[in-house]
């Protein structure tokens, strides 16, 4: 069992506080929708969540087994999709998938392959350089590491981002193949992004 446990959390830039006050228990089985208006601080909160940045009040403890996770160990927990986040472009497609493999656990041996099968690709893809993909194909690439890597965290910042209707579809069979028995967390405006959450956390700018 994994489970969070935040205690009075508050985020402030600049002093300007995103969100304050935040208490919650939250483990292992549940699907929760971060949900609020722009500058309300979601995407802010996910990095928290996954101890990329830490609060600026309160606290936040993870746990595992029932034993505190330490902060320098707790990358090996969680698998995170972000906007935000970069990819070596460098890398070709099965590179990418292999290094990935060597930080973090995946869920199934022939990563790559699964994901050139669920996303309708060549095997030519495999060696494609990150560089030369499209947008949507990037965001395919980050959703399919993070959702396919064995851990019991997974944090999805608006992973709909620069994908069709096709795309989308692809989201979902990837979720239902490799979202199950995690605590999961979805940042999200859009109602389609986070249909299949029965919890919600919202946050109000400001808060």
């Amino acid at each position: 069992m994994f489970s969070i446990s935040l205690n009075q959390c508050g985020k402030s830039f600049n002093r300007h506080w995103l969100f304050q006050d935040l208490s919650g228990e939250f483990k292992t089985g549940e699907k929760w929708a971060i949900l609020g208006p722009n500058g309300s601080g979601k995407s802010t909160l996910t990095l928290l969540l996954c101890g990329q940045i830490l609060p600026t009040k309160g606290n936040i403890i993870h746990t595992h087994q029932q034993l505190q996770i330490p902060l320098n160990q707790l990358h090996r927990y969680v698998a995170l999709a972000s906007p935000a986040l970069e990819l070596n472009e460098d890398l070709n497609t099965k590179e990418i998938f292999d290094l990935h493999a060597k930080l973090k656990p995946m869920q199934v041996e022939n990563a790559v392959d699964v994901f050139t099968s669920l996303a309708g690709y060549g095997k030519a893809v495999l060696s494609k350089p990150i560089a030369t993909f499209s947008s949507g194909m990037k965001q395919r690439v980050k959703l399919s590491l993070a959702l396919m890597s064995d851990t019991p965290l997974l944090l999805l910042d608006e992973p709909f981002t620069n994908l069709d209707k096709a795309g989308e579809g692809f989201v979902r069979e990837l979720m239902e193949s490799f979202g199950n028995d995690r605590l999961i967390f979805i940042a999200s405006n859009r109602e389609e992004e986070y249909e299949g959450c029965s919890h919600r956390l919202t946050l109000s700018s400001g808060s």
